[in-house]
């Protein structure tokens, strides 16, 4: 199985269960822990290098990640309470969220990422907030920066603006990290608030320029699109009945890694004229949007296994 690295964030998320909301249930969730379940569930081998906290949810994360057989050697434990999210009667797409609680939680204290890649990783991936600025900023770019020369990497902005500094900080620090990765995702709204006024394949044409071989821009019901080395390719996305988005974008990534894997197109083999052709990225695309588009059809992230998404598992 493909080993892959994960940094990022876990984040216990409120979700309304009626539409006051009066009465929340909590799920697991956060942009790094959704990432590394979804691998787990969709055949890859994922290590999880990310804080838990001691508390009674930090210890439900835990059993959770167990479960799922994900690796655990690189994680790191805080008696500080577990970061929380209050999501949104509408759902969670970009910016629905209307409370981050990280403030004295484990999401600030010091986060021991291993300084090297662990023998036998073949890819890094770094999600959202966690890996761009506060106590793991430096390790996350040192070591997409190493996946990016050793190996392959990856990188998910994930934007939540509060979350940032202001936006004229915000974008060095998240180029910087497209820069140092192999692939690069990230929703049609964080393109919008990261650089208004451009169009989707324009903002693909950026970070394409900052040397990033292949760029992708998630869109919702209208599928993704990505910049390879021979163009633009797009790719549709299923219609389902959406119970929120929840962990959509985590899932996405975490299939498009997967489905990779499976082509042995992650590691080295990245950096070979044939990696990345139109056809190979259809598929990995298609089977994303396929995987992503389960998820947003249950409430929270609640990633599908290879054998619930069909025909298209089998890539």
């Amino acid at each position: 199985m493909t080993r892959i690295l994960v940094i990022g964030e876990a984040i216990a998320d409120f979700l309304p269960t009626d539409d006051e909301p009066s009465r929340f249930a909590c799920v697991l969730g956060g942009s790094g822990f959704n990432t590394a379940l979804a691998l787990a569930r969709l055949g890859a081998s994922p290590d999880y290098a990310g804080t838990l906290s001691t508390d009674a949810l930090g210890k439900r994360f835990h059993r959770a990640l167990a479960a799922e057989g994900v690796g655990m050697g690189t994680l790191t434990r805080s008696d500080a309470p577990t970061p929380v999210a209050i999501v949104s009667p509408q759902g969670a797409s970009h910016g629905a969220m209307f409370a981050l609680h990280l403030a004295g939680t484990a999401h600030e204290g010091p986060a021991a990422l291993p300084e090297r890649l662990p023998p036998g990783v073949v890819h890094v991936h770094a999600a959202s907030f966690a890996a761009t600025v506060g106590a793991a900023a430096h390790a996350s770019l040192a070591l997409l920066r190493e996946g990016r020369a050793l190996a392959s990497s990856s990188y998910d902005p994930n934007i939540r603006a509060a979350c940032l500094p202001p936006r004229a900080e915000a974008v060095p620090l998240i180029e910087a990290r497209v820069a140092a990765s192999t692939i690069a995702k990230a929703s049609v709204e964080d393109m919008a608030w990261l650089y208004p006024g451009l169009a989707p394949q324009e903002a693909l044409e950026r970070w394409s320029a900052l040397g990033c071989p292949m760029p992708i821009v998630t869109r919702g019901e209208r599928g993704a699109l990505a910049l390879g080395r021979q163009g633009f390719v797009e790719a549709p996305s299923p219609r389902v009945e959406v119970a929120d988005t929840v962990g959509a974008g985590d899932t996405f990534t975490a299939a498009l890694l997967a489905a990779m894997g499976r082509d042995g197109a992650l590691g080295p083999a990245s950096r070979a004229d044939s990696a990345f052709t139109p056809e190979r990225l259809s598929r990995w695309l298609g089977f994303a949007c396929r995987a992503a588009a389960f998820t947003c059809a249950r409430p929270g992230c609640d990633p599908p296994r290879l054998a619930e998404l069909g025909p298209m598992a089998s890539l």
